[in-house]
């Protein structure tokens, strides 16, 4: 942990999925915060290579306590014992693009080195529990969430839903992304909505008045796939299949043989999967029925309850 006396007022002091974060720009969809950090982000050089690699990918290379991602005209982000981040700009400001990346692959391998379980998925509060709706990439996990929230539901996270070793889901920050069609869809006034990316049409929708700040139990992980044909199947997973699933769905889990945290991650799923209910949910790909589907999810497992 950094001496908070010794930071300059230059940095900006934010509280993101149960950690004080100083950094040195600014990242408006954090709350801001006070305190001693447990995290310091900084701009700076990186290292090309890291010493004595465990696992190197296209873009990136780990080592038992350092991680380092390249993300081409962007940035180069260096990640270390789950308490820093150096951020090298390939690019004039730290802008909308380096945050993407930043609170995406560069958070998710911090998580793994604080030994935390992140879960690519959004985690929402119904009644005293948080359900994660998780899945591959454009299923609707972020979609499902936005269409609780804007019926009254409150969320802990969108696309990285943390577990803690008290196996409570930690409050992220009050943000969603979403599509543009699903704006449409739920017409939601999009006239002020930030863009993610240029050559993205998915948007920043703060929602800080339903965000729970506070650690929930998770109850339910639903692992959402999509078929071409009408109605919604769902299979309760057991075992092994459990097991499978929920390791599957944890963000960059290509990360984690790298930083050594195989036993560690084993071991907070397998305490994790006796306290929970996982189900593969199927719903039809199209047309998206956003109403229907969450019709469907809060009647069949009785969220509300």
């Amino acid at each position: 942990m950094y001496d908070y006396l010794q930071m300059t007022s230059n940095y900006f002091t934010y509280k993101a999925f149960g950690l004080i974060i100083r950094c040195e720009f600014e990242i408006p969809e954090f709350i801001i915060d006070n305190g001693n950090p447990d995290v310091l982000i900084e701009l700076g050089a990186v290292p090309i290579n890291l010493n004595k690699i465990t696992k190197k990918g296209v873009k990136f290379q780990a080592t038992h306590n350092e991680f380092l991602l390249t993300v081409d005209d962007v940035a180069r982000f260096y990640v270390k014992d789950g308490s820093k981040i150096v951020v090298e700009l390939l690019k004039n400001k730290p802008d909308k693009e380096v945050r993407l990346f930043l609170l995406g692959s560069a958070f998710g391998a911090l998580f793994l080195q604080r030994g935390l379980l992140p879960i690519h998925g959004s985690a929402v509060k119904f009644g005293n529990s948080a359900s994660i709706f998780t899945g591959l990439s454009g299923v609707g996990k972020s979609s499902i969430a936005t269409y609780f929230v804007i019926k009254g539901h409150s969320f802990l996270n969108d696309d990285i839903s943390v577990i803690d070793n008290t196996l409570m889901v930690i409050p992220g920050f009050p943000n969603l992304k979403i599509w543009k069609d699903i704006i449409e869809k739920l017409k939601i006034q999009n006239h002020k909505l930030e863009e993610i990316r240029t050559t993205i049409k998915k948007y920043h929708f703060p929602v800080k008045e339903c965000f729970h700040k506070n650690p929930l139990p998770l109850k339910n992980i639903f692992i959402i796939g999509t078929k071409n044909s009408p109605g919604y199947e769902f299979e309760e997973l057991k075992g092994l299949a459990k097991f499978n699933a929920v390791k599957n769905n944890t963000y960059r889990y290509r990360f984690v043989g790298g930083l050594e945290k195989m036993q560690e991650h084993f071991q907070i799923l397998n305490s994790l999967l006796p306290n929970i209910s996982v189900y593969k949910i199927v719903r039809p790909q199209s047309p998206v029925d956003l109403e229907g589907f969450a019709y469907f999810l809060t009647n069949t497992f009785k969220l509300n309850e």
